[in-house]
């Protein structure tokens, strides 16, 4: 380890940092922490480092902050086809790519492998069993032992029953995914797939990889593996998708924030926080930024040995001032969306199709892959979407009148939106 003046170093009695979870934020975090001369443990119960369900979309201001060898990389994204309930399908295309395909599991890899190279320590295919915070140390039990250390990152993941062994609890809302790898022909670009027999208040998925491999998946509230069936037999049906390669597997994503992300000697990071967009579910992007501000943050009270949970709150307090509009955001807009029935969808999406306002929204530097809130305030603020939104609620039609995002549907305001509006088709709240 480097021997830099003012700070703690690591000890093979006390180290100076573990993160529990390799994920995107754990090994950032570490790669970070390390390359600053900490001494970093990180664990994780899985052997293979970044093998975690997820479409590897990568959009380009992340790649631009976080490169990845180009060997890695599936394809470029500047297009999309969305395929309304009615059946109708419109392309979206941008004049330049905004995301890419990438292989997921050697992305986050490499981040290991550069937190290694930095000095870190990685115990994988240990399950952490148990957490304790002392006066002046954690200790986290694993099957195999226990390690004590000044501090802990916890990156495990949603679900995990960490949190609340802190007493941190979880995220209050979160959805379902569920995805496998399938053979298709002639897909080349993603098509997402909207309606509520496919994905009720969500939506659907074919993200072609390699050549005739894609992943298809779709998100949904409930009965995910049904969907997932009646989705991968109409695409059979269709003659895109000819084989199903793997077995489907479920996760959940979360689509709120924890209230609370620190306490004493402990920061929470990634979809553990709850830092992913309720827009898509998508968490790679803000982990990566989440984990920046903890280690910087972190790097400060080590230095200080000041590790209190008043100490370290300024952590929550940066990300949310990086990220808290786009959470804020996404998630009202992700409510409003599941109030929408089949009907107000295809409208939505043809009468956008016709009036340019989607050849308008392409050519927008608005439309971002890893920021939402500029595009969804643009989409809401249409005469269109007021109009749709008319017929759904008069609420939500103000919503949408309102200047700029001022008078988006934030969560404490869906209370009232939810005591008015059922399901269009089944005369059901979500």
């Amino acid at each position: 380890m480097v021997n830099l003046p003012g700070y703690f170093r690591g000890t093979l009695e006390l180290q100076d940092v573990i993160v529990v979870g390799a994920g995107p934020a754990g090994n950032n975090a570490a790669l970070s922490l390390a390359s600053k001369g900490y001494g970093v443990t990180v664990i994780d119960s899985r052997e293979n480092i970044g093998d975690k369900l997820c479409t590897g979309l990568v959009g380009e201001e992340c790649f631009r902050r976080h490169p990845i060898d180009p060997a890695l990389v599936y394809r470029e994204i500047n297009a999309a086809s969305v395929i309304a309930p009615s059946g109708e399908l419109v392309r979206f295309e941008t004049p330049r790519p905004v995301a890419r395909v990438v292989n997921r599991v050697a992305y986050v890899s490499s981040f290991a492998d550069q937190a290694r190279e930095a000095g870190a320590e990685y115990l994988l295919g240990r399950r952490v069993v148990d957490l304790e915070q002392h006066k002046d140390w954690v200790s986290v039990t694993t099957d195999d032992g226990s390690i004590k250390a000044r501090t802990l990152v916890l990156a495990a993941g949603f679900g995990s029953q960490l949190n609340r062994q802190l007493g941190l609890g979880e995220p209050s809302d979160y959805v379902v995914g569920i995805q496998a790898l399938v053979r298709t022909e002639n897909i080349d670009e993603i098509e997402v797939y909207l309606g509520r027999d496919i994905a009720p208040g969500f939506f659907a998925w074919l993200v072609p990889t390699e050549p005739g491999i894609a992943l298809a998946g779709l998100l949904v509230r409930k009965n995910a593996p049904e969907k997932f069936v009646s989705f991968i037999s109409a695409r059979e049906a269709e003659g895109k998708i000819t084989e199903t390669v793997n077995k489907p597997v479920c996760w959940g994503i979360p689509l709120r924030p924890l209230r609370k992300t620190y306490t004493d000697r402990v920061l929470v990071v990634g979809d553990a926080a709850g830092q992913v967009k309720p827009t898509t579910g998508g968490g790679i992007f803000y982990s990566l930024l989440a984990s920046e501000v903890a280690s910087g943050a972190l790097h400060q009270a080590l230095s200080e040995d000041k590790l209190s949970a008043n100490r370290l709150g300024v952590y929550q307090k940066e990300w949310k001032n990086l990220l808290s509009t786009e959470l804020e955001v996404g998630y009202s807009a992700r409510r409003m969306f599941e109030y929408l029935g089949d009907s107000h969808i295809s409208s939505l999406i043809h009468q956008a199709s016709n009036n340019g306002f989607i050849a308008e929204l392409a050519d927008s530097p608005d439309v971002s892959f890893d920021w939402h809130s500029s595009m969804i305030g643009k989409i809401v603020g249409h005469p269109t979407l007021g109009g749709v939104l008319s017929l759904v609620n008069p609420l939500l039609a103000r919503m949408a009148k309102s200047p700029g995002l001022a008078g988006m549907v934030f969560p404490d305001q869906l209370v009232a939106v939810e005591s008015e509006v059922t399901m269009a088709g089944t005369g059901t709240p979500v």
